[in-house]
């Protein structure tokens, strides 16, 4: 019997098992450096949160007030809907909420809180089209006029559509 390796024997393993040592260290190390640094840090809790956990109080948006007239079309099919909200959560559809939410998302940091806000003429938008549906929205929406036409033809104008999927898709 010939062996593949005659100069491996007991010096050879131990070699082996040092060097996966090693590395298995130096994984252990890094995991323990670095892994840390890629956990989401958790949020300190501010004075307006401390309050509201303690006295029940919702922190979720008001509920809006509004009536609008939703035109869509979809590859030519069009249908008409009309959304009213009375600022009543128990008795609104589920759409006004979610308008509002979006408001809340949208809006801040010297952004619209108008949910219905045009793209601004200086954004910078890929000529992507998503789709052929396009919307017409008019009515109020909290006091103001909302009179817009919103669309899927690039990307700026696709964000408006899946910020307004509420109201463009059909109301159940």
């Amino acid at each position: 019997m010939v062996k593949v390796n005659p100069r491996r024997g007991l010096l050879g393993s131990i070699g082996t098992a040092v060097l996966g040592s090693l590395c298995l260290g130096g994984a252990l190390s890094y995991g323990v450096a670095v892994g840390g640094s890629l956990l989401a840090p958790e949020p300190a809790p501010t004075a307006e949160s401390a309050v509201n956990a303690v006295s029940g109080v919702d922190s979720s948006p008001d509920a809006p007030v509004g009536r609008l007239r939703i035109h869509v079309v979809d590859q030519g099919r069009a249908y008409v809907q009309n959304l009213t909200c009375e600022g009543d959560p128990g008795t609104d559809p589920a759409a006004c909420a979610e308008i509002a939410e979006a408001a809340v998302e949208w809006g801040g940091a010297g952004a619209s809180d108008n949910p219905f806000a045009e793209v601004a003429e200086n954004a910078v938008c890929t000529e992507r089209e998503y789709g052929p549906q396009e919307a017409v929205i008019t009515g109020t929406w909290e006091g103001e006029t909302i009179d817009t036409r919103v669309d899927r033809s690039d990307s700026c104008q696709e964000a408006r559509w899946q910020r307004l999927r509420p109201v463009t898709a059909p109301l159940g």
